[in-house]
């Protein structure tokens, strides 16, 4: 409930301050009064009120010691001055020592009342005045912390921060991009782009993130930028504003130098170690195989027995070391890949031709069966032949009793759509995401004695990305497997 507004009425003659009190009652206002300027001064000490009505002539304390006393102790409140006996220039200098308006007797009732309303009314807009003053003057404090407070934040991040206007101005930048990219203190931004950064690549991906923005607002741009020794990964997005308008952008620097020095090191060390391991290990098969030949004397059953598993064994090694160097060239870039027209349905035939005594003594079933107007691809030919001979190498070992193993490719839009599917013992859900890790290797009670590396879909998946490919894997547990390989016509 809204709380009664309060008159007070000041005059030494009680019959005005009756009629005053019939006037103002029934228009919703209550009225207090008092016969003297002193006793309204003592009134409005214990008793809040909105508005006074003063008579300007008063025995004792007239209206301007009011106004006076009132202004000081209470300058929120309106004082309208009420008389019959006043001049101009008694108006003036009520006016002047702080009174709304000036009202004089006989007053009409209507008069009266739409000077009390005034009163109030510009008593309620300066107090709407005051909060809002109050609470710009919080809201300006507020946003001076914010900026001091993200100037502070960004200027102390590790990673470099580049933000850009929607003409691609860059308007702020901290110390470590400029450290990161090399560059003295520049001027305070706004400043053209390319100022700050003239990798012509991140400047074309950035003009056209900022074109698509509105678009697909969900659009981040992921780049590796190269500045000498210095490696760093961008990431940009757009922001916007509340009209979902794009603002501008922002991209984050992080540098990535002691990963790439690390990942060169891991490479190297792996490409001299499977080097100086491969070379032995050859030897050392070699020489068993001229042993179990009896090239060097009688071989008893049991010593056949016990070099048949070494051979086993070496081979295995040989294989970890081979796959290891394919990885570490892919990933370095060193491997190189002829890329000619392939017709993959012959790779695939091949494939299954190689495999299919392996199958047998498996008991699985080996079908290939390709679309008879199957365009060529643009791919390695003994990369893909070590794509598929891994893929279906695991469709067999992977399918312990027996089973179909089915071996397929059609032509999807630009693509080439190969499907390796078998009808073995499945992967877990939550394996999925994991087996093309390198060295990872499904867990499961029935793939115990199964002889492998871990790096086979590893090096699937990184040939298949040089390829400008995609590789997929469905499953369902006790079921089987579909591995998917998209490859660019």
């Amino acid at each position: 409930m809204e709380e009664q507004t309060t008159v007070l009425v000041v005059d030494d003659e009680k019959v005005i301050r009756e009629g005053c009190t019939l006037l103002l009652q029934p228009e919703g206002y209550s009225v207090a009064t008092a016969a003297s300027g002193r006793e309204a001064l003592d009134l409005m000490r214990i008793q809040p009120v909105d508005v006074v009505l003063c008579d300007l002539k008063m025995p004792g304390m007239g209206a301007l010691e009011v106004l006076e006393e009132a202004g000081r102790l209470h300058p929120d409140v309106p004082i309208i001055i009420i008389t019959g006996h006043g001049t101009v220039t008694d108006a003036v200098d009520c006016m002047k020592k702080g009174a709304y308006d000036f009202v004089t007797k006989p007053f009409r009732a209507d008069h009266l009342t739409l000077a009390v309303k005034r009163a109030l009314e510009k008593q309620r807009l300066k107090r709407e005045t005051r909060r809002l003053q109050e609470e710009q003057a919080r809201n300006l404090y507020t946003l001076a912390m914010e900026q001091s407070r993200m100037h502070t934040i960004v200027n102390c991040m590790a990673d470099g921060v580049l933000v850009t206007n929607r003409n691609l101005e860059v308007v702020l930048c901290n110390p470590t991009f400029m450290r990161l990219l090399g560059l003295s203190p520049a001027a305070p931004p706004p400043g053209p782009l390319a100022a700050y950064l003239d990798d012509e690549s991140f400047l074309e991906a950035l003009e056209d993130l900022a074109a698509a923005a509105e678009a697909e607002p969900a659009r981040c741009l992921s780049q590796e930028i190269c500045r000498g020794r210095v490696h760093l990964r961008a990431m940009t997005a757009p922001f916007f504003g509340p009209d979902m308008k794009m603002l501008g952008t922002v991209t984050i620097f992080h540098d990535v130098t002691a990963f790439k020095e690390l990942d060169a090191m891991k490479n190297d060390f792996v490409q001299m170690v499977s080097h100086e391991l491969r070379s032995p290990m050859t030897a050392i098969k070699l020489q068993h195989e001229v042993i179990l030949q009896g090239l060097a004397g009688e071989v008893t059953d049991k010593q056949r027995q016990l070099l048949n598993r070494a051979q086993v064994k070496i081979q295995g090694l040989i294989d970890l070391v081979n796959e290891s160097l394919d990885i570490a060239r892919i990933e370095a870039g060193y491997r190189q890949l002829e890329l000619l027209p392939l017709q993959i349905g012959e790779v695939l035939q091949e494939v299954a031709d190689l495999l299919r005594v392996k199958a047998e003594e498996h008991k699985v079933y080996l079908q290939v069966s390709n679309s008879p107007d199957l365009p060529p691809v643009l791919a390695d030919r003994r990369s893909m032949e070590e794509v598929f001979t891994n893929l279906v190498t695991n469709a067999i070992n992977y399918s312990p009793d027996g089973g179909e193993i089915r071996v397929s490719a059609v032509s999807r839009g630009g693509y080439v759509e190969v499907q390796v599917s078998d009808s073995g013992i499945g992967i877990e859900p939550e394996e999925i995401p994991k087996i093309f890790d390198k060295f990872y290797r499904v867990k499961h009670p029935r793939t115990r004695q199964i002889i492998g590396t871990g790096l086979g879909l590893a090096l699937v998946k990184g040939i298949v990305d040089a390829h400008r490919g995609t590789v997929e894997v469905e499953s369902r547990l006790g079921e089987g497997s579909t591995f998917r390989v998209f490859l660019p016509q």
